[in-house]
C-alpha cells in the first residue's frame, strides 16, 4: 500500500504540494499565535512581580506628602502585619525632619530610613550619595551627610547643629521641654547638590526629636506594595485609618495614595491584547478543519471509478479508506512535524494535524466506504 500511496502523490504533484503549502503555512500561524501568547503571558506575570507600585501617605487633598507631623499610630498602622498593611508592603520610607542652624545655615536635619527615600540621593533623579558608614541607615550614632558642595571643607570633621523645638516653630509652646538644643554631628559623607539641609538617619532624628517634644511623629511615609495586583486590597484595609484624596476636601487625617494608574493601563493592555491573541487560535484550529476538508475533498472529486474498480478487487472498506488517508496526509504530516520543530512547539503541530485529519477524513470517508455498485452510479 505504501507504494500505491507514494504513486498516487507522484501522479498529482500539484495537489499534493498545495496540501504541502496549505498544512506548512497554517501550522506555522497556529504555533506563532500560541507562542506570541505564551510570551505575553509570561511578560505578564513579569510585570505583575517586578512592577513598583508606589503607595503615599499625603493629606487628604493628595497635595502634601513631607512635613506632615504624623502621629506614630498611622506608622504603626502602616507596619502593623495583622491588623494594618505590614503584610502588603515592602521597602519602606519614612522621613522625619527637624529644623536647625548649623555653620550651612539655616534648614533642616533630615532623617531618612533609607537612601530612595530622599530624592536628593537617587541616581535616577539626578542625585547620588557617598557614606563612609556602613550601618548609616541603621545607626543612632550622632553622624550626618552634608551636601557634596560642602563636604570637603567639612570632611572628618563635626558640625555644630542647634535644633529648634518643632512646637516653638509652629507657636503651640513646648511644656516641660527646651525650646532648643545644641548637639555636634560627624560628617561621614555627603549627598548631591547644595543646599543647607544635613541629613542623618531616621534612628537619630527620632533619638534626637525625643529631647524636644514628647510627642512621637513622622513627616513623610512611603511604601512599595509586594503584590501590585493587591493596589484595592491595600486601599480597603487603608480605609480603616487613612482617607481617600479629595482635593476639595477639609479633613485633618491623612490620605493614601495608591500610584497604581500606569500599572493598570499596563496590564489592561497587555490582558487585551492575550484575548484578542486567544479569540484567534480557534479560528486557526477551524481553518485547519477546512484546509483539510478541502484537500480531502479535491482528492476524492473524480475517483469514484478508481474507488470501484479497488473495491470490486477485494480492497477492504477501511484499507481503502486508509490509503486515501495516507495519500492526503502524509505531505501536511512531514510539514507539521517540521514546522512543529522548528517552532519548539510540537504539541501545537500535533493539535494542528489532528483537526486537518478530522477534516480531511469528513471528505473522503463517504465515497471510500459506498459500495462498488452505488460508485459507478454516481460515475455514470
Amino acid at each position: 500500500m505504501i507504494n500505491y500511496v507514494f504513486k498516487r502523490i507522484i501522479r498529482r504533484p500539484f495537489l499534493s504540494l498545495a496540501g504541502l503549502v496549505l498544512a506548512g503555512a497554517l501550522c506555522f500561524a497556529l504555533c506563532f499565535l500560541v507562542s506570541y501568547r505564551d510570551r505575553q503571558e509570561a511578560d505578564l506575570k513579569a510585570m505583575q512581580k517586578s512592577y513598583l507600585v508606589r503607595g503615599v501617605i499625603t493629606d487628604a487633598r493628595g497635595t502634601k506628602a513631607n512635613h506632615m507631623r504624623l502621629h506614630r499610630r498611622f506608622l504603626l498602622f502602616v507596619q502593623d502585619e495583622e491588623k494594618g498593611l505590614g503584610s502588603y508592603i515592602e521597602n519602606l520610607c519614612l522621613i522625619k525632619n527637624l529644623e536647625c542652624d548649623s555653620a550651612l545655615g539655616k534648614g533642616y536635619a533630615v532623617g531618612i530610613s533609607e537612601p530612595r527615600a530622599d530624592k536628593r540621593m537617587l541616581e535616577e533623579q539626578g542625585g547620588g550619595y557617598y557614606i563612609e558608614k556602613e550601618d548609616f541607615f541603621e545607626s543612632k550614632d550622632f553622624c550626618c551627610l552634608v551636601p557634596e558642595t560642602a563636604y570637603e571643607e567639612y570632611k572628618d570633621k563635626s558640625i555644630a547643629c542647634a535644633l529648634v523645638n518643632p512646637y516653638t516653630s509652629a507657636g503651640i509652646g513646648t511644656g516641660d521641654r527646651p525650646n532648643n538644643w545644641t548637639f555636634n554631628l560627624d560628617v561621614v559623607g555627603w549627598y548631591k547638590g547644595g543646599g543647607m539641609d544635613v541629613i542623618l538617619s531616621f534612628p537619630t532624628v527620632q533619638r534626637l526629636a525625643g529631647r524636644l517634644t514628647s510627642t512621637e511623629s513622622v513627616d513623610a511615609i512611603s511604601f512599595d506594595l509586594k503584590d501590585s495586583s493587591q493596589a484595592d486590597l491595600v486601599r480597603e484595609v487603608a480605609a480603616k485609618e487613612f482617607v481617600t484624596p479629595d482635593p476639595s476636601s477639609t479633613s485633618f487625617r491623612p490620605a493614601i495614595t495608591v500610584q497604581d494608574k500606569q500599572y493598570r493601563t499596563a496590564i489592561t493592555e497587555m490582558e487585551q491584547n492575550i484575548a484578542r491573541t486567544q479569540r484567534l487560535v480557534p479560528v486557526c484550529l477551524f481553518m485547519s478543519l477546512a484546509a483539510g476538508f478541502l484537500m480531502g475533498f479535491l482528492s476524492v472529486r473524480g475517483e469514484t471509478k478508481t474507488y470501484a474498480l479497488m473495491r470490486t478487487v477485494g480492497m477492504g472498506k477501511g484499507k481503502l479508506v486508509l490509503s486515501v488517508l495516507a495519500e492526503q496526509l502524509l505531505l501536511p504530516l512531514a510539514a507539521c512535524l517540521a514546522v512543529g520543530l522548528i517552532m519548539g512547539l510540537p504539541l501545537v503541530a500535533l493539535l494542528y494535524f489532528m483537526c486537518y485529519t478530522v477534516g480531511c477524513l469528513a471528505a473522503v470517508i463517504r465515497p471510500s466506504l459506498s459500495t462498488p455498485t452505488k460508485l459507478l452510479r454516481v460515475q455514470e
